[in-house]
């Protein structure tokens, strides 16, 4: 986050000196959140208002968080159905908004806010650089030059709404989870990430949840980030599960652009999804380019007018938590 980031003006000033920079932009992110959608916690039935929010990874012997953000973002919101949080270092983002969509699905909620906010901190940023996961410099997805992804602050909410209640109230849907596919790798180490067999095996999960063959995906967000262990995973998992497709699907990841925020990547690359298919555009790479050898895809090299009907997002978690979810145009 910028040092002249001002918090939303819907936060009480005497509340924010209270907070920490990650749950004010946790705050912040599910306001502009519920703003966006035309609801909030009081416009209905609280107890049907849900919340799911993912943990900020932390580094290891990092003090834990004492209230999670989601307990202090339900608490100023008046939630008072489900406070679930989801752990999955990178992928937590991710996991919760697959709870949320459960939380739907099986009629425990109406409205669930789903998302997560990651702040930086200085052990965290030192545990990342020592662990050559970040680079000083700038990242290269899916490059040739790859070497580490650009840590980001960041916090990303979606409001997920039966389709019912959101019809009752007058709501606009932007977008429908059509499936998702969470699995977990007992073989990857606790700072390590799944290799391409348990990538593909969660695009294939959230794939078959939606009852979606391979050729019928438009665009896919991927986590790739810049870590050569990302991009690999994720480059060959997505061979492996498209076969020819691979080479027709757009692909292209967030991370480039904007950092590799961590907890929050997969929440902010599902927004990014919903903005390719409201602008029917793919969005470019940044700073993709040369590929890999050996691993060609149709990588997203400059903003294209395009048919995005369907959307893979995908997520990565270390320690073996993988996500992926097909969101579908409304």
């Amino acid at each position: 986050m910028p040092d002249e980031y001002r918090p939303n003006p819907a936060i009480p000033r005497n509340l924010t000196h209270f907070l920490d920079r990650g749950s004010v932009i946790a705050l912040d992110a599910a306001l502009q959140a519920l703003a966006h959608a035309g609801v909030g916690a009081g416009a209905g039935d609280a107890r049907r208002f849900a919340l799911v929010d993912g943990l900020p990874y932390r580094a290891p012997g990092q003090a834990a968080i004492f209230v999670p953000y989601g307990h202090l973002v339900a608490r100023a919101l008046g939630v008072r159905g489900p406070v679930t949080i989801t752990a999955g270092h990178e992928a937590s983002g991710a996991s919760a908004i697959v709870a949320a969509a459960n939380l739907v699905r099986e009629g425990v909620a109406d409205v669930v806010i789903a998302g997560a906010a990651q702040g930086l901190q200085r052990p965290l940023l030192d545990h990342l650089y020592a662990q050559g996961f970040a680079t000083r410099t700038g990242a290269h997805p899916f490059d040739a030059r790859h070497d580490g992804f650009a840590a980001a602050e960041a916090a990303a909410y979606v409001v997920i709404e039966s389709e019912p209640h959101a019809m009752a109230r007058g709501g606009t849907a932007l977008a429908r989870i059509a499936g998702a596919g969470a699995v977990f790798d007992p073989s990857a180490e606790p700072l390590e990430l799944s290799g391409a067999p348990e990538a593909g095996r969660a695009m294939q999960a959230a794939l078959a949840d939606a009852g979606y063959l391979q050729n019928q995906v438009d665009l896919v967000v991927s986590c790739a980030d810049g870590r050569p262990a990302s991009d690999f995973a994720e480059g060959y998992g997505l061979r492996r599960t498209f076969g020819r497709h691979a080479y027709f699907a757009g692909v292209t990841t967030v991370a480039g652009a904007l950092g590799f925020a961590l907890a929050a990547s997969a929440p902010l690359s599902a927004a990014m999804a919903i903005e390719a298919m409201a602008r029917q555009q793919s969005f470019p790479i940044a700073g993709f380019e040369t590929a890999e050898q050996d691993l060609e895809l149709a990588y997203a090299a400059e903003t294209k007018e395009e048919t995005v009907g369907t959307v893979l997002v995908t997520s990565l978690g270390a320690g073996g938590t993988n996500v992926a979810l097909v969101l579908e145009r409304c």
